[in-house]
């Protein structure tokens, strides 16, 4: 009898374990682990504003330096994705929060599943996608779009960055214009053309995908960094330079490092949250595109000289694995992140992940952030603004007609916007909006790298940093990355206020040319709202 008590108590227990196993680490759309984080504070958990409506699902966005607001854009439809080649997209402006709307047919480019970087002029420049090899720009001075030479091959699903010297690389890209090696080629915004690099090999940066090359040489973490290198941190567990600006007039490809053993990584994220130091931190994603479980593994990359080996640290992992997420590097250099699911499946909030986090850069640990309102899964972006809020958008948009997915359900197409208020803008009663810093005065509006800048505030403040314009399409952000400048205190005048000379780094491989926002953080870890430089060399 009390042997059967035993067993009957056993299978009891190893039942109740199965059921909060699966509550907790499958499915389950609101983890029952959300039930634990008991403060709603929101100078500990931040706070989201309203979602605002767009006439699109933003799939891709860019924040343009020169007036702050977000170019949004989806696909052919606003809710799904065909063979026209045409875009629908939309501008949004933080301030007002009005959206004006236009479909782009003047290039003939399906802009889906592009790729996508911000060139030295701030100038939006979108490569391949549903119309895979088609180059557009999109001209942010006179709010218009060109079409320039298309690329040598077809690409989408690929990602490209802006180079020390203004070049632009992209890599990979199966998903459209066939499947094939696609090495390395480099678009130059002065004569507008191509230039093929097949010594920059994407065979060494393919991940073991299930569904093959099709899906193993996309969305690459790519990093412009010194004399015209680019270093590739993901998704692939091997790591590998890429020299694109050099002596090689065909590039060539040399093996970094590897992130840990057997962590291929697909649509997970990489941040460069102190280029200064060469500080990258990649976070989640999994082993396959679709139907694949997301890897909560967070690893620190510290890459110096170009062509060297890499340092590689691993960390403490996220709350929650996430796949198909976004992040974000905030100004204090904590980074971020928002979204995703436990279980990669395009096209459904089912397996969404609706606790954000953020990874404190001091203590290098996560922090469970205030509950979404809208999940933000496949699809879906994020980048920072100048306020140094977060705009958060978008997910869904599956082919036409969308029915027709198995997974795919009425709900998950999310067609708006939406901001998060990060921790450091309260006071810690939460209720009170914390004191900010302000640039006084006017600054230059362009600065030569390597110049000195003198920068007025209102209070004395403890940090001057800054953040690239971002650009945000499938977890891939290569514009975004942050420095901390070096300051020394001119004059501290209650009266007259504070003044400090500002240093601006000098190599472009560490600062990309562009638009970037300079931040004064006080003592107590409040950032100002931006002000915008247009760097140069």
């Amino acid at each position: 009898m009390l042997f059967a008590t035993k067993t009957r108590f056993a299978l009891y227990g190893s039942f109740i374990i199965f059921i909060l196993y699966y509550l907790l680490f499958t499915r389950y759309p609101v983890p029952i682990l959300s039930i634990w984080h008991t403060s709603t504070n929101p100078s500990v958990v931040g706070k989201w504003e309203i979602s605002v409506p767009v006439p699109l699902v933003p799939v891709a966005a860019a924040v343009l330096g020169r007036t702050g607001e977000v170019l949004l854009w989806a696909a052919d439809n606003p809710g799904s994705f065909g063979t026209q080649n045409r875009t629908v997209s939309a501008i949004y402006n933080p301030r007002t929060r009005l959206v004006s709307s236009k479909v782009i047919s003047e290039t003939g480019h399906n802009m889906f599943c592009p790729g996508l970087s911000l060139d030295v002029s701030g100038d939006v420049v979108v490569t391949g996608g549903s119309t895979s090899n088609h180059t557009s720009i999109y001209r942010s001075a006179s709010r218009s779009w060109e079409a320039v030479s298309g690329m040598t091959l077809g690409r989408g699903y690929h990602a490209q960055t802006t180079l020390s010297d203004g070049m632009i690389f992209t890599i990979g890209g199966s998903w459209s214009g066939g499947v094939e090696e696609k090495n390395g080629e480099m678009f130059d915004p002065k004569s507008k053309a191509w230039v093929t690099l097949p010594g920059c090999r994407v065979e060494p940066m393919l991940t073991a995908d299930s569904r093959g090359t099709f899906a193993a040489d996309n969305h690459a973490w790519l990093f412009a960094w010194k004399n015209g290198s680019v270093f590739q941190a993901g998704p692939s567990t091997a790591m590998n330079w890429y020299d694109a600006g050099g002596a090689y007039a065909s590039g060539r490809q040399v093996p970094a490092s590897s992130r840990g053993q057997n962590n291929d990584a697909m649509n997970g994220n990489a941040v460069m949250y102190d280029a200064t130091r060469g500080k990258i931190l990649t976070l989640g994603g999994a082993p396959s595109y679709d139907h694949s479980p997301a890897r909560s593994a967070v690893y620190q990359v510290t890459i110096s000289d170009p062509f060297n080996k890499v340092t590689v640290e691993e960390l403490d992992a996220m709350h929650t694995p996430r796949t198909y997420a976004n992040s974000v590097v905030l100004p204090s250099g904590d980074v971020f992140v928002n979204g995703g699911a436990n279980y990669a499946l395009q096209w459904t909030d089912a397996n969404a992940t609706w606790y954000p986090e953020l990874w404190i850069s001091e203590t290098k640990r996560f922090r469970r952030l205030a509950r979404m309102t809208v999940p933000r899964t496949y699809h879906s972006i994020a980048v920072l603004l100048p306020d140094a809020t977060v705009l958060t958008g978008g997910g869904g948009l599956c082919w036409e007609p969308c029915e027709e997915i198995p997974q795919w359900e009425m709900g998950s197409d999310h067609f708006d916007v939406q901001v998060f208020l990060p921790p450091y803008l309260f006071e810690t009663d939460g209720k009170t909006f914390a004191k900010r810093p302000r640039i006084a005065g006017k600054l230059k509006k362009e600065v030569k790298l390597g110049d000195r800048l003198v920068v007025r505030t209102d209070m004395d403040v403890n940090q001057f940093s800054m953040v690239r314009y971002g650009s945000s399409t499938h977890s891939i952000n290569t514009d975004q990355r942050r420095v901390v400048l070096e300051s020394l205190p001119r004059e501290r005048s209650e009266k007259l206020g504070w003044s400090y000379d500002v240093k601006m780094p000098s190599d472009p491989g560490v600062v990309v040319p562009g638009y970037w926002m300079l931040f004064a953080t006080s003592s107590k870890g409040v950032p100002s709202v931006a002000k915008t430089l247009l760097l140069y060399v």
